[in-house]
């Protein structure tokens, strides 16, 4: 703690701070304090929030454990406890937390009821969340109409009261304000009508799902980060930059990373594979991102340093001035950077020797080159889907909108997405000699064959089969830990309602599927469309 800094000089200080964008170094403060007995509450939660907003998770964790172990009795504590374990989808102890806090607050709100009802519905509990429902119902809070109708219909979903879902939201839609929880029911709606066969109302109700949710977000996929890391690591990743790399060290623990494209099945091939005894797997940690933050921090500084850029420089000679020093990542900041993950990792499981750490994240597809750099030993599970069935179930779900899930909000965008996430991927593969490094697996055949596939994985991984792994329904409602939209579904026994639904959206699919051509033909998947009478 900074001695100069007086208890009433703080949260001017960390505000100052955080406007500048240095929440990190304002959450050191404002911890240094904590450790001293002083804990200011609306300064830690400025810190937290912006970690929370810069998927800084295990720092709000960090503000939030000790808040909790300095001030116990504090509901507020909890408040931040809450917060964090919500933004990481830990839901037994999102619960725990709200049960604190209704113990320690001198009231409880509508917000309340609103997040313990969310953490019942994700644990599972249908009844016990409709029955907090009704509690806020009775307070008659207008302000928490949309996310209580928002999480109703979710939980009619879960029970597969798909008709009473189609039944009640039509009319309320009518006069309900616009916001971002009427965008997410609008995809209720339609996913409730597709499990009907109400083709035409599902895409008319997506359509205005979507359509809301891109005005009230004011996304604008031209200036999309993730976009643009994919352009500057095609233009960087090859053979000659390669050879330039400092070599460093095999890590002494290599995690197996799962990804492939969002909504390709890695969610269900996680819980299969965290099911198995030797396994722990992580749902979708913020290992990579934290990693990666701070990476470019440290590049920054050393492209600031050298100045190469040329006064003037468009955005993309900015980046790759920057990520061109990924290669001089030595062993001192690949040790610290090692550090990072795993401290991080530690967060979300308790880590144990002699496992299979498996880090399950969708779009770390994009960041393969720096998980290589720290792990030059790493091997990758990819899921594959059919591209159409992949980009159409982005279209439908209801995802926390980030720089990633921005791109799913209209077909063209997801589409040509999948086509540059798909083509990265192979040139990774091919720059860095991946081929038996590399274990592909198609949902489809997922589908058709269980146990062989499951197998084929954990051979790839030095394992053998478990029958653990045939119960993975059971123990995915026992983690309590879902946090993406998959999370009903990877909950039941597998099913293949979803496989070719694309199908039956063919006539709104059909000026997208030029960018699928070269996944389909390198993967076997078809993408003609067939009369709709045939359907």
């Amino acid at each position: 703690m900074n001695q100069s800094v007086s208890a009433k000089q703080l949260r001017p200080l960390v505000q100052g701070l955080c406007k500048k964008g240095k929440y990190q170094d304002a959450s050191r403060i404002v911890m240094g304090f904590m450790e001293k007995g002083y804990v200011d509450y609306d300064a830690a939660d400025l810190c937290a929030r912006l970690a929370r907003e810069g998927n800084n998770i295990p720092l709000a964790k960090t503000l939030a454990e000790l808040a909790v172990k300095m001030a116990p009795k504090n509901w507020r504590s909890w408040q931040l406890s809450y917060q964090a374990h919500h933004a990481d989808a830990h839901w037994a102890q999102a619960l725990k937390s709200l049960n604190k806090i209704a113990k320690l607050s001198p009231s409880i709100n509508a917000e309340h009821y609103l997040a313990k009802a969310e953490a019942l519905e994700r644990l599972f509990r249908p009844d016990e969340a409709l029955a907090c429902l009704a509690e806020l119902d009775a307070l008659a809070e207008k302000s928490a109409e949309t996310r209580m109708w928002l999480l109703k219909v979710n939980i009619l979903s879960q029970q597969k009261r798909y008709e009473d879902v189609i039944a009640v939201l039509p009319p309320w839609l009518e006069t309900a304000s616009q916001d971002r929880y009427v965008a997410s029911i609008w995809k209720v709606l339609a996913r409730a009508l597709d499990k009907k066969g109400r083709y035409e109302e599902a895409f008319s109700a997506l359509t205005k799902g979507n359509g809301l949710q891109a005005r009230l977000e004011g996304i604008e996929t031209s200036t999309n980060a993730v976009r643009r890391r994919i352009e500057v690591f095609k233009s960087l990743f090859t053979p000659g930059w390669l050879s330039t790399w400092q070599p460093v060290a095999p890590a002494s623990r290599t995690p197996v990373f799962l990804l492939g494209f969002p909504r390709s099945g890695t969610t269900l091939l996680e819980q299969m594979l965290d099911a198995h005894e030797s396994i722990q797997a992580m749902e979708e940690p913020p290992t990579v991102s934290t990693v990666m933050r701070q990476a470019i921090t440290w590049m920054q500084a050393k492209a600031s340093m050298s100045s190469q850029a040329p006064r003037g420089a468009g955005w993309k000679q900015q980046w790759m001035d920057v990520f061109n020093f990924m290669g001089e990542l030595g062993d001192e900041q690949i040790a610290m950077l090692r550090e990072t993950y795993f401290r991080v990792a530690r967060q979300e499981v308790n880590l144990q020797e002699n496992t299979v750490l498996v880090d399950k994240m969708p779009l770390n597809t994009v960041d393969i080159g720096i998980i290589l750099r720290l792990f030059p030993d790493a091997k990758f599970v990819v899921a594959l889907r059919h591209p159409c069935d992949c980009v159409l179930s982005g279209f439908m779900q209801t995802f926390e909108m980030n720089e990633g899930m921005a791109n799913f909000l209209d077909l063209e965008s997801g589409a040509s997405f999948y086509k540059h996430v798909m083509k990265l991927l192979w040139q990774y593969q091919e720059v860095f000699k991946l081929d038996d490094r590399m274990h592909y697996v198609r949902y489809e055949d997922l589908l058709d064959d269980f146990e062989g596939e499951t197998s084929k994985i954990l051979h790839f991984m030095g394992l053998e089969w478990s029958e653990s792994i045939s119960r993975y329904d059971e123990h995915a409602k026992a983690r309590g830990t879902l946090a993406t939209p998959s999370y009903q579904g990877v909950t039941q026994k597998i099913y293949s309602t979803s496989r070719e639904r694309w199908r039956h959206y063919g006539k709104w699919m059909e000026p997208v599927l030029p960018h699928f051509r070269e996944a389909a033909e390198r993967y076997g998947y078809d993408l003609t469309i067939p009369p709709a009478d045939v359907l």
